[in-house]
Order: structure tokens, then C-alpha cells, then sequence
């Protein structure tokens, strides 16, 4: 046990040098990406992707809080990388009546089943089967697709957009003022479309008082826990080695969500397991309501005896206590743990 864990230990190390290899390369890849984005914006910002959606207002007089061309590109370089990018899912709610948060400049407020695409009964949707569309919706075609892009977050100026935050409201027309980045994120990413993130913040005890920009970045790349916490230093190592394919909300999750080995090779969290919620279709997702304490019980033996345990077997091989890994309700270990 001790040399495979020494073995998994030096081969966690070496990906996390390939995993710092790979951002490097992918920063690089950024950098020029960035500048061909530049390059197009100043060479046509007529037909610029930037300006989807809105309507660009007179070039700003100096001294209005306005990104520069390099800004806008660097932002986009991200972007385009992020799930806002491609929110496009025929078969799962690409139409007028679904775009609300999925991209809002093809919402149509004004339909008559719009109110209808709020309510989860309305679809009658036949599980593993594609969502059907709401009866009077109007399938947008892929290329029409506007997905989440700047100027739903920007207020276009010009040829570039304010680099302050405001939120398209679709439904009037206009920009609204925002007093936080949290209260922008929060028009999307609250209830139960939005994965109920906003609510679940509000409970969180790790990160207690944090808003969304203390993890994410603001245009979307993809952030790990990792990318703060080592999971082989400091407390609980040993543990974190021995459990390599779960993911850090599976343990550290507060709100009681149930969990799955996910097994969508297109996820990026495949092989793992992870929380999930569901939105439209069981999901996996990572808890934002999270602690520090652990409930090893919830996998390992569940309280329900009628359930089996997720963990179908344990390193501790005992014969004691769990002869051959063999699961057992009655560990001492864990009941004394309920």
C-alpha cells in the first residue's frame, strides 16, 4: 500500500509539472489569439463578432470608462474559450422562448410560451429523449445564435464597450446598472435554471463572504479548486491520494446533493465523482455551498440502509473490519462518525 500510494503520489506530481506545462502553452496560444482578435477588430469592426446584439453608441468623448481595443481582445481570447461561447444545444432549448440566459438578444420576450419555458411541466419531456419544443416556439437556426457574448455584460460605446458591467434586460430594451459583478452573474446563475449557484453561495462556509470574481475569471477560462488548494499538501493528503478520481465538491459539498460517477466523455469532469443537480437533465456540477468538514459516510456507508454505499469497496482491507475491501455497514469507523 505504501509503495502504490509513494507511486500515485509521484505521478500526480508529474502531471500537475504537465498541467503547468499545458497552461503555458495555453497562455502562449492566448497571446496570439489575442492579437489576430485585435487584428480583425481594427481592421473591421463593421462586421466584428464583438458587436453582436445592441446597438453601438457615438465614439465616447476621453474620460468615459471605456475598454481599449487591446482590452477587448484579450477578453474575447478568453471568451471564446468558455461555456458563454457556446451555448448553442439544438434539441435542448435553442429556440426564442429558452434563450433568456443562453442568449438573450434571441429571446423573445414577448412569445407566448415564454412564461411557459419557466415552468419545468410544460415540456413533458420523455426521459433520455430530446426536450421537445414548447408548442408555439420558434427553433433559432445555429448560425442566428448570439450565445452569451459581450455586449450582454457590456454596454457597446463606439467600436469597443464600457468597461464597467451592466446587464441587457431584453425585455425593455436597455442597459441596467449593476452595483456588483455578483449581482450581473446573478441574473442567470440563480433558481433552478441557473443551477441555484446564487443560493448556494449564500450558505457556503469555505469561502464565506467571497464573491464570483475571487475564483472565476470575469470572461469565462475554466478554474479548478487546484488552482488554489494542493490536495497533496497539508491536511488531509493522504486522504485526497488515496481518493484520485473524486472531485473535491463530492466531499466538501454542505447542501446534501447527491453524486454520480460521471461518465459523459465530453464533460470536463469525466471519470469523476462529482455533485449533480438537475437542470433539464441530471448534470454534473460542482457544489458552491461547500465546508471543510467531511462526511466520509455519505459514500462509504450510507445512511439508508435500503441504499448501497456509492463506494463499493475501500482500501482498508482488515479482516476485522473490511475483509478482502469488503464494504460493511457496521464499521465502527463510521457509525462512530453518524
Amino acid at each position: 500500500m505504501f509503495f502504490m500510494r509513494n507511486l500515485w503520489l509521484g505521478a500526480k506530481r508529474s502531471e500537475d509539472r504537465m498541467r503547468s506545462l499545458a497552461r503555458i502553452l495555453m497562455m502562449v496560444g492566448l497571446s496570439i489569439l489575442s492579437g489576430c482578435a485585435l487584428f480583425i477588430l481594427s481592421s473591421d469592426t463593421s462586421s466584428s463578432i464583438y458587436a453582436q446584439g445592441g446597438t453601438a453608441t457615438a465614439t465616447p468623448s476621453s474620460g468615459d470608462d471605456v475598454a481599449s481595443l487591446a482590452d477587448v481582445a484579450r477578453a474575447y481570447a478568453l471568451w471564446v474559450q468558455s461555456g458563454h461561447a457556446e451555448t448553442y444545444d439544438d434539441g435542448m432549448g435553442a429556440d426564442t422562448t429558452c434563450a433568456k440566459c443562453k442568449s438573450p438578444f434571441n429571446w423573445d420576450p414577448g412569445h407566448p410560451a415564454a412564461e411557459a419555458a419557466l415552468d419545468c411541466a410544460s415540456c413533458k419531456r420523455v426521459p433520455g429523449e430530446e426536450r421537445p419544443i414548447l408548442e408555439g416556439g420558434e427553433p433559432v437556426a445555429q448560425s442566428d445564435w448570439q450565445h452569451v457574448g459581450c455586449p450582454v455584460c457590456h454596454e457597446p460605446v463606439g467600436n469597443s464597450y464600457r468597461a464597467a458591467p451592466a446587464f441587457w434586460n431584453q425585455s425593455l430594451g436597455m442597459y441596467e446598472e449593476v452595483e456588483s459583478v455578483d449581482e450581473l452573474c446573478a441574473h442567470c446563475h440563480e433558481g433552478q435554471h441557473g443551477f441555484e449557484v446564487v443560493e448556494e453561495m449564500a450558505g457556503d462556509q469555505a469561502h464565506a463572504g467571497w464573491e464570483c470574481l475571487e475564483c472565476h475569471d470575469p470572461h469565462g477560462d475554466q478554474i479548478t479548486c487546484e488552482d488554489c488548494h494542493d490536495p497533496l499538501e497539508g491536511d488531509g493528503a493522504d486522504v485526497h491520494a488515496d481518493h484520485p478520481e473524486v472531485h473535491c465538491s463530492a466531499c466538501h459539498d454542505r447542501g446534501g446533493l447527491n453524486l454520480w460517477q460521471e461518465r459523459n466523455p465530453d464533460s470536463h469532469f469525466y471519470g469523476q465523482v462529482i455533485t449533480i443537480r438537475f437542470a433539464h437533465t441530471l448534470t454534473a456540477w460542482p457544489s458552491h455551498n461547500l465546508q471543510t468538514e467531511v462526511e466520509c459516510g455519505t459514500c462509504h456507508h450510507a445512511k439508508d440502509e435500503m441504499r448501497p454505499p456509492l463506494a463499493q469497496e475501500v482500501g482498508c482491507d482488515n479482516a476485522a473490519c473490511h475483509p478482502q475491501g469488503a464494504v460493511m455497514a457496521w464499521c465502527p469507523y463510521f457509525t462512530d462518525m453518524r
